[in-house]
C-alpha cells in the first residue's frame, strides 16, 4: 500500500511541473489585461489645449465680458479704445465716443406682481457721439453693470425709472442718448464696471469707478 501511494504522489508532482512549464512562467497570456500591480499613471491628454482660466471669449484686451455675437461680424472688432473712469468719455480713433451724462439714484415704489418695492437702483443716462465717417447701428446694444466682485447687476424696468434703450442707428455727425437702470444698493456704488457693447465694429466701451 505504501508503494502505491508513493507512486501516485510522484505522478501528481510530475503533472504539476509539466503544467507550469507549458504555461511559459508567470507571463500573462497574450491579450490579457495587466493586473493592478503593473498599471501606471496615464499619460497626459495630448488633445487638451488652451488655458482653462482664459474666459475672454475672443475679446480684445480690457474687455471684461465677451462681445455679443452679431450677424455679419464673425471676427474681432477692428476699432478699439482704452477704458475710462465713470466721469470721462471712452474715445475711439475713428471719432466715436461714449460718455455717462448723468447718474441718479432712487428706490422702486411700484406694487403688485413683478414689482420690487424699496429696491434701490441707479439710473444712468449715456450718450454716443458719432463723429466717424458713417452711421452706427445701435439696434443690438447691450449694457452690463458689474459690481466689485464681477457680478452683473439686474436691469430695472420699472415704469418710474423711465428707461429707454439705444435703438435704430445714429448717423455720422449725430448723437444718440439712452437711459438704463440697474439694481445697485447704496453700499455697492463705489466700485463698478459699466460695459457698453453697442455694435460689432467697436470694442465695448468700458467705464470703471464709482457712481455718484
Amino acid at each position: 500500500m505504501m508503494i502505491a501511494r508513493t507512486s501516485v504522489s510522484i505522478a501528481a508532482l510530475a503533472l504539476c511541473v509539466s503544467l507550469v512549464a507549458c504555461s511559459g512562467g508567470t507571463e500573462p497570456p497574450s491579450g490579457a489585461e495587466p493586473t493592478s500591480s503593473t498599471s501606471s499613471t496615464p499619460a497626459p491628454d495630448a488633445t487638451a489645449g488652451g488655458d482653462p482660466s482664459d474666459d475672454s471669449g475672443g475679446s480684445a484686451p480690457d474687455q471684461p465680458i465677451a462681445k455679443v455675437e452679431r450677424a455679419g461680424h464673425s471676427g474681432d472688432p477692428t476699432v478699439t479704445a482704452p477704458p475710462a473712469s465713470t466721469g470721462d468719455p471712452v474715445t475711439y480713433d475713428d471719432g466715436v465716443s461714449v460718455r455717462i451724462d448723468d447718474v441718479s439714484f432712487s428706490k422702486e415704489t411700484a406694487q403688485g406682481p413683478g414689482s420690487f418695492p424699496d429696491r434701490e437702483y441707479a439710473r444712468l443716462t449715456l450718450t454716443i457721439d458719432n463723429d466717424s465717417a458713417g452711421p452706427i447701428d445701435l439696434g443690438t446694444s447691450v449694457l452690463t453693470l458689474l459690481d466689485a466682485d464681477g457680478t452683473a447687476a439686474v436691469r430695472v424696468y420699472a415704469a418710474e425709472a423711465e428707461t429707454s434703450d439705444f435703438a435704430g442707428s445714429v448717423a455720422a455727425g449725430k448723437t444718440a442718448t439712452a437711459t438704463y437702470a440697474f439694481a445697485v444698493p447704496a453700499d455697492s456704488r463705489d466700485e463698478v464696471t459699466l460695459v457698453v457693447d453697442f455694435d460689432g465694429d467697436h470694442t465695448s466701451a468700458v467705464f470703471r469707478g464709482g457712481l455718484d
